[in-house]
């Protein structure tokens, strides 16, 4: 008590100023409503800014989270959509009924899926997903944004993870087509741009635009699967097709949440290919 009453002694100066000034802002602040009118705006107009800022911190350390829980509700989206397609494509009331209480029978399945690692400068880039065998992934499965750009295949799995190879790789294959046409193309990386693919073997009756979009062409993928649009374009050495340099749709160096479809018909289409490669065996 003796060092409490000490301690006052020494700044009791400083508390009667603060009194002081507290009774005199006191007495300012209620002596008229104009002055109660300017502190209340005064003090209204901090606080929501205080809080604005602390919303949007909030926010900011949500958004990774919400980013994912986007994902999932795009894959289920996704899903339904293909469900309403395989319905209009083949009515009939008895295939309706057939597919509506058949679980499972859908052409294609989503399973969303983040970026845990991946590299895009390269002549061979891959990427590591976070889903794995133990989730449904397996081999030859597509890889696309949430709003269906292209990505790339899964060529291999674990039990918790798998290997994409993407566009941005030398040794990636696969087709593409021009948008609302039958023209089709195949795309090729040179390993330069990763901002950038090529179309080879354009048909010279097509009519290519600058701005075309370029949808991929697999049996991987469903359609409506955008790889980029036309940048520019020209016929090749020998005049018998055009080729033409796309900028890719989906940015390959801010990749995070993606998107795994499968093909629940592929494992037919594989076994068919094998049939027929046995067969042309001598």
């Amino acid at each position: 008590m003796h060092r409490l009453l000490e301690f006052i002694k020494r700044i009791y100066v400083v508390l009667l100023f603060v009194l002081l000034e507290s009774i005199a802002i006191w007495q300012y602040a209620t002596s008229s409503p104009y002055t109660e009118a300017k502190i209340l705006s005064r003090t209204t107009a901090v606080g929501g800014y205080v809080s604005k800022k602390i919303t949007n911190i909030d926010h900011f350390f949500a958004l990774p989270g919400e980013n994912g829980m986007l994902t999932h509700r795009v894959a289920e989206l996704e899903q339904t959509l293909e469900r309403e397609r395989e319905l209009l494509s083949d009515y009939t009331e008895e295939s309706w009924q057939r597919k509506m209480t058949e679980e499972g029978d859908l052409h294609y399945r989503y399973y969303p899926a983040r970026v845990a690692s991946m590299t895009i400068s390269h002549m061979r880039n891959y990427i590591v997903l976070d889903k794995g065998a133990r989730d449904g992934i397996k081999k030859n499965m597509g890889v696309i944004t949430p709003d269906k750009c292209l990505v790339g295949y899964i060529i291999e799995c674990s039990e918790r993870y798998s290997v994409a190879m993407p566009v941005l790789n030398t040794e990636f294959t696969m087709g593409g087509s021009l948008s609302m046409t039958n023209y089709t193309c195949s795309l090729r990386w040179a390993g330069e741009s990763p901002y950038h693919i090529d179309i080879i073997d354009v048909s010279t009756y097509a009519q290519i635009e600058v701005g075309m979009a370029v949808e991929a062409w697999s049996e991987r993928l469903p359609k409506g699967v955008i790889v980029g649009r036309i940048e520019s374009f020209e016929h090749n050495a020998a005049k018998t097709a055009y080729s033409a340099r796309l900028k890719l749709a989906a940015d390959m160096s801010a990749l995070n949440n993606v998107l795994i479809v499968e093909n629940t018909h592929y494992g037919e289409i594989e076994t068919l290919m094998d049939n027929i490669e046995s067969q042309s065996k001598p």
